[in-house]
C-alpha cells in the first residue's frame, strides 16, 4: 500500500513542525518538512498538506496574515481548488482564514481572556462527520483533548456566516464546553464547503500520544505511553481519506 505524502509547511516562527511530522508518519503517511525557502512548485508533487502551529512572520500585522500572501499559500490554495487535502494547525488555521480559504470566517483576539491561553480542552466530534475529510473516520461525539495554545483562536463572522456554516455542517468540531476563547458557536474546527480542507485550532499533534495526555485522561494512565491517544485520529482521518483517492491499479 503506498503511503500519501504529506508537506509540513514551516514558516519562520513555525513551531510543533516535529510533532506534526511524527504524528503523520505514525498514521501511515510519507511526511516531510517544507521550508518556506524551497520552490513553491515543488509542493505539487505532494498529495496533501498541514500548515504547523506557532507564530509565522512573528504574527506581525494580524496572527497568519504574512504567511496567507506567499507564494507558497497561493500555490496550496491552487491545489486545494484541485480537491487536495489541507490541514491548518492553530497558527496554521490562521494562515488558511486569512488566504481565504474558508469563506468569510476570521479568527480575533481570544475573549474574554484578551491574552494568549494554554491548556488542555475536550474537542467533540459534531452531527456529520462525513462532511469533513480530517472527521470521515469518526462518529459523531467522538472526543478529543487537545492543547490549546493561542491569543487569536476565536472563531467569528456575521450571523449570516454562521447560520451558512451550521446549515452546510461545516463546524465539524467544537469544543465540548463553553469555548475558552470565546470562539461563535464553540467552533474549534471549521472545513470549507468542499470538505478537503480543515482550520483546527487546538492542537492534535500536541495530544497525539498517551505520554501527552495521560493527566487529563484516566483511561490512558498506566498504559504504553506510546499508544495514540484520541486526537491521534485526526491524522488517521487523513491517511485513510487519502488512501480513498487514489487511483486504482
Amino acid at each position: 500500500m503506498r503511503r500519501p505524502t504529506v508537506a509540513v509547511v514551516v514558516f519562520p516562527g513555525t513551531n510543533s513542525e516535529a510533532e506534526t511530522v511524527d504524528a503523520c508518519r505514525d498514521a501511515g503517511m510519507q511526511a516531510r518538512l517544507f521550508w518556506w525557502s524551497e520552490d513553491p512548485e515543488l509542493l505539487r508533487t505532494f498529495d496533501g498538506y498541514v500548515l504547523a502551529g506557532g507564530f509565522a512572520h512573528e504574527d506581525r500585522v494580524r496572527a497568519g496574515a504574512i504567511a496567507a500572501k506567499s507564494p507558497i499559500v497561493a500555490v496550496i490554495k491552487e491545489e486545494a481548488g484541485k480537491g487536495k487535502l489541507v490541514l491548518g494547525l492553530c497558527n496554521g488555521a490562521q494562515v488558511l482564514a486569512e488566504a481565504g480559504m474558508l469563506g468569510p470566517v476570521a479568527l480575533a483576539q481570544n475573549l474574554p481572556a484578551h491574552h494568549f491561553q494554554g491548556l488542555m480542552v475536550e474537542v467533540v466530534v459534531d452531527r456529520e462527520p462525513q462532511r469533513c475529510a480530517f472527521t470521515s473516520c469518526l462518529e459523531p461525539g467522538h472526543a478529543m483533548a487537545m492543547a490549546l495554545a493561542h491569543g487569536e483562536g476565536r472563531f467569528t463572522g456575521t450571523p449570516a456566516t454562521f447560520e451558512q456554516l451550521e446549515e452546510h455542517a461545516q463546524i465539524v468540531l467544537r469544543y465540548a464546553g463553553a469555548a475558552p476563547n470565546g470562539a461563535e458557536h464553540r467552533a474549534a474546527g471549521i472545513c470549507n464547503d468542499e470538505g478537503n480542507v480543515l482550520a483546527l485550532m487546538p492542537h492534535p499533534e500536541r495530544a497525539a500520544w498517551a505520554f501527552n495526555v495521560a493527566f487529563d485522561d484516566p483511561a490512558l494512565r498506566g498504559v504504553d505511553p506510546n499508544k495514540p491517544a484520541a486526537a491521534h485520529s485526526i491524522f488517521a482521518c487523513m491517511a485513510a481519506a487519502l488512501r480513498a483517492t487514489e487511483p486504482s491499479p
